[in-house]
This record gives C-alpha cells, sequence and structure tokens, in this order.
C-alpha cells in the first residue's frame, strides 16, 4: 500500500463520503486510489469553490469535509475558502500535494513551487504538517484527526510531497494522542451557578461552538428564565420563535441592565470590544481556554464542551419562580427594534417571503448583500446549523459556492443561497459543477447593478463613486446556457413563488434574478454603539 492509497483507506475508515477538488497531475496517486472505493468526487471549476463547498460541508453537517488541491495555485485559490472555515469552526480537512522532496525549499523554480507553502496552510488552519516520508503518513493522519475529532473545530491541512504520495508504506512512526483535558472542577462549576442563582437580569449569549447544545441552552434560559441571543454562528441553537429568544440588536438594548450574562462558544467580540462589557459579572463556557481570555477574562471561565457543562450548571440550579419585570423589559425592545426593522423595505419583505417559502429544515445560506444584512436580524432562524454564514472573513461569492457543499451534505433537505449581483459573479461558473453533479440548489440573485454597501459608503464619504457600477449578463439566459434552470422574480411574491417551484425540482440548480434597486442602509441595527 502506497502513501496516497493509504491516505484513501483512512478516508473510508473515518467515515468521509465525499472529496472535493480541482484535479491535477500532481494528485494522480490520489485518484488512483479513490477509485472503486465508494466515496464521491465532486470537481470545481476554480480552487476557492472547492474550499468553499468542503467548508458548507463541514459547517451545516458537523462532519468533516475534505478538499484536495495542487501546490502552488491551488493552494493559494483554496486559501478564502480555508480562512472562512477557520473563522468559522468547521472540520475541514485540506489535503495538498507538493513537489518532490528533493527539489523542496530551494528556489528552483519549479513548476506549482511556491515559498513556504507549509507557512501558509499553518497561518490558516488550526495545525498543518508536511508528510515528509512515507513512514510519517499514519501519525500525521492519526494526529489529524484527532485534532479534527477533540480539539476545537477548525481546519487542518496535510501537505504531501508527490514522491511521498506514490511511496509505500513502511515502518509506520507512532504517534500518541494526548490526555483528554479535565472537565473544570466543581468549585468553578459551584461559582458559576451560584452567579446564576443571584442574577437580577441575565441574558444568554451564544454563539457557534454551542451548537451540540441546543437542548441544554433552552433548557438552562427556561430555569433562568433569561433571554437568550446569539452571535451569528449560533443562531437557530435556541429556535427564534422561542419565547425567551431575542436578536442581537434586541440584546444590545437590553445590555445596559443586565447584571450577569452566560457566554456559552462565543467569541463574545461584539460585547466585550463594541458595547461594553463595565460592571457585568460574565460566565464564560469555551472548549478553548485561549478565546475565553483574548480580550479580557471573565468571573468564572469553565473550558469544556458546552453540552456537557451546561448539563452541569443545571444540575443542582434552582429554576426561577417569575422575572416579569425583565421579560417584560425584554418584549418592549422586541417590539421597538420590530418597527424598526419593518422600515427596511424592501429587504425585510424579500427576507419574508424566503423565510416562507423555505422548510423549517431547510438551509439558508447568507453573503453579503443587501438583502443578507437584513437576514442578520430579521430572518427567523429555528434550527442549529441551518443558517450558514460567511464569518468574519466576509468574503464575496461566497454564498452560492458554499451551499454546492451544504446540498452534498443533505441532498434531501432544501439549501437556499443569496447573493448580489456582485458577489454571484465570484463563483457563478459553479453553476457548471452543480448541472453536472445534479446539486439542486436554489441561487437568489439580487440584481442592482452594483455593489452597492461600497457605493453607499463612497456617496457618504467621497460624495461620488469609483468602481462600483457592474455589467452584468442576462442571469436567466446565464443559468440557461449551463443546463440549469433560470428564472426572474419580480418581486416578493413571485420570489417566493419561484422558490417553492425550485425547490420541487431538488436535482436541478435553480437561480433566481431579483431586478432591485437603492435599499435603505441596515448597518445601524448591525452595527451597535458601546452602551455601558
Amino acid at each position: 500500500m502506497n502513501v496516497a492509497e493509504h491516505l484513501v483507506a483512512r478516508l473510508v475508515d473515518e467515515g468521509v463520503d465525499v472529496v472535493f477538488t480541482v484535479p491535477g497531475e500532481q494528485l494522480d496517486p490520489v485518484f488512483k486510489a479513490l477509485a472503486d472505493t465508494g466515496i464521491r468526487v465532486v470537481h470545481a471549476r476554480h480552487e476557492q469553490a472547492a474550499a468553499f463547498m468542503a467548508y458548507g460541508y463541514a459547517r451545516s453537517s458537523r462532519r468533516v469535509g475534505v478538499y484536495t488541491v495542487i501546490s502552488g495555485p491551488g493552494v493559494l485559490n483554496s486559501t478564502t475558502g480555508l480562512a472562512t472555515a477557520y473563522a468559522g469552526d468547521a472540520r475541514v480537512l485540506c489535503v495538498t500535494a507538493q513537489i518532490a522532496t528533493p527539489l523542496l525549499d530551494r528556489g528552483l523554480g519549479i513548476p506549482h513551487e511556491i515559498p513556504d507553502q507549509l507557512g501558509v496552510l499553518q497561518s490558516l488552519t488550526g495545525w498543518a504538517a508536511r508528510v515528509e516520508k512515507p513512514g510519517g503518513a499514519t501519525s500525521a493522519l492519526d494526529e489529524a484527526f484527532h485534532r479534527l475529532r477533540h480539539h476545537r473545530p477548525r481546519p487542518v491541512a496535510l501537505e504531501i510531497p508527490t514522491d511521498v504520495l506514490a511511496a509505500e508504506v513502511v515502518s509506520p512512526d507512532p504517534w500518541v494522542a494526548p490526555p483528554a483535558p479535565r472537565p473544570p472542577g466543581p468549585h468553578a462549576i459551584e461559582a458559576a451557578r451560584a452567579a446564576l442563582a443571584s442574577a437580577r437580569a441575565p441574558i444568554v449569549f451564544v454563539g457557534s461552538g454551542a451548537r451540540g447544545a441546543s437542548a441544554e441552552i433552552a433548557a438552562l434560559a427556561e430555569s433562568l428564565k433569561a433571554p437568550v441571543t446569539t452571535e451569528l454562528g449560533g443562531r437557530g441553537i435556541v429556535s427564534d420563535e422561542h419565547e425567551l429568544s431575542v436578536s442581537l440588536p434586541v440584546a444590545h438594548r437590553l445590555w445596559p441592565h443586565a447584571d450577569v450574562v452566560l457566554a456559552v462558544g462565543t467569541r463574545l467580540l461584539r460585547p466585550q470590544v463594541e458595547w461594553g462589557v463595565d460592571g457585568l459579572r460574565i460566565i464564560r463556557v469555551d472548549l478553548d481556554e485561549e478565546e475565553i481570555h483574548r480580550v479580557s477574562s471573565p468571573e468564572v471561565s469553565l473550558v469544556g464542551d458546552a453540552a456537557e457543562v451546561v448539563r452541569a450548571l443545571l444540575d443542582g440550579l434552582e429554576p426561577v419562580d417569575e422575572r416579569e419585570e425583565w421579560l417584560a423589559m425584554a418584549a418592549d425592545a422586541r417590539r421597538g427594534v420590530d418597527v424598526e426593522i419593518a422600515r427596511l423595505t424592501p429587504q425585510v419583505d424579500f427576507v419574508g417571503a424566503m423565510r416562507s417559502a423555505l422548510p423549517e429544515d431547510g438551509f439558508f445560506v447568507d453573503e453579503m448583500t443587501q438583502v443578507g444584512y437584513v437576514a442578520r436580524v430579521a430572518f427567523p432562524v429555528l434550527r442549529p446549523s441551518t443558517y450558514v454564514l460567511p464569518t468574519y472573513v466576509g468574503a464575496l461569492g461566497f454564498g452560492f459556492a458554499t451551499s454546492l457543499g451544504v446540498k452534498i451534505a443533505h441532498p434531501e433537505r432544501a439549501v437556499l443561497s443569496i447573493s448580489g449581483d456582485g458577489g454571484f459573479l465570484f463563483t457563478a461558473a459553479e453553476l457548471a459543477t452543480a448541472v453536472q453533479h445534479g446539486i439542486g440548489v436554489v441561487a437568489v440573485v439580487f440584481n442592482d447593478g452594483s455593489f452597492s454597501n461600497v457605493k453607499r459608503s463612497q456617496l457618504k464619504f467621497l460624495d461620488s463613486t469609483i468602481a462600483t457600477e457592474l455589467h452584468n449578463p442576462d442571469f436567466v439566459g446565464f443559468a440557461e446556457a449551463f443546463g440549469a434552470v433560470g428564472v426572474r422574480a419580480d418581486g416578493p411574491e413571485q420570489l417566493k413563488t419561484e422558490i417553492e417551484r425550485a425547490f420541487a425540482r431538488p436535482r436541478t440548480p435553480t437561480v433566481i434574478e431579483v431586478p432591485v434597486g437603492d435599499m435603505p442602509n441596515p448597518w445601524p441595527l448591525i452595527r451597535l454603539p458601546r452602551v455601558r
């Protein structure tokens, strides 16, 4: 068995069922090994899209998303998707080829050579390593999958030179997993429980690190009678239809009056950096101790799995009988924010139409576009992991390519992506991938002929615009040229109808162009000022 065969056999053992890729000669041993394994190979038209697909697969399913690319341009093209996976705490494995070992790090100008490729990968992953000899393949794979399964979810990368891929595996180097971290001690749990029990106006703040603790967090919030808010990555962990769920703008209005905050699986970035935390008692729960103390240290830190720690907090926590005044304040804040959101037309009308057309368990893949910004505060998310976002990396072109990976992970469930006309064309060539592989996503393209967010900013600061107007194709004809379905929707009601029709074609990708004009500015509800 050579290293490529060993790698693929390990993927099979780990339950990997799909590999995203753009093929190249360096990867020939890997593709030979993939034949007849049952692993599906989905080849994209650009490595950036392959990495986004792996992210969408992993982020929506909490399984490992795998992509493989050649060295040099293949790696560099994929780095936006890799950075997004890092920011989005996604279990992505990047396997990249490398030039032959005798030629490495000599700067000879070998095809597909770049300086310090491993350093590039290490800067964008939780861990990356080069397999320098055949015997190192086993230990490298052992460590890679241990990190993917047991560490904070983040991408990892393996770089394997072409001669190593083709070499026979002999005398594998051993690797011993480090001991599992100890759970929080009883004193820390009791201190957190006491702080929560004494709270007058508590808030539960949740992020993507709590996606496996949905039931526990809902039970804790109900026991405390505490409003629950989520960072974008945590949306749906507690359904937006839950009576205690509040959006970030609502939480911001409550923030000056809160006294105790339980933050679970979240960077807690906005409150700590933007809203202010003076006078707040903060309890942090996170798998990553470094994250807990990155900005400031909380009153109580609990390092561990979110579900396990929250269950420990619930054990022995006396339920609160009533918290009428605090919940009434939350209800008032919710009504006030709803009034402001209602003014963001037509975005909020499109958001409502999409939510109405999307099944409760369907996936909404966001993008950096005007309707998407409003969706952050106005699109009800009902289940964990069903709102897939571009993270703080904020890459244009994220939405459509990522949605293909989401659909492959969940072929029986509806997947809706949104883009602006600018962002869609970043990865629109993946319509060829969607048609070829029968990936029936529904892509909504809001077309206003500009980079509208940049245009708004330039009009404010420059009193003119530069490089913001766009020349676009006929998106309906564009989709049809690839063999996809292309339709145009004029207004929210027609959009709802066309989305429902598209979901009835589960293996046929559909592009819905929605012509729009200037839209009101949503940012005052997103970038919220310091309040304490």
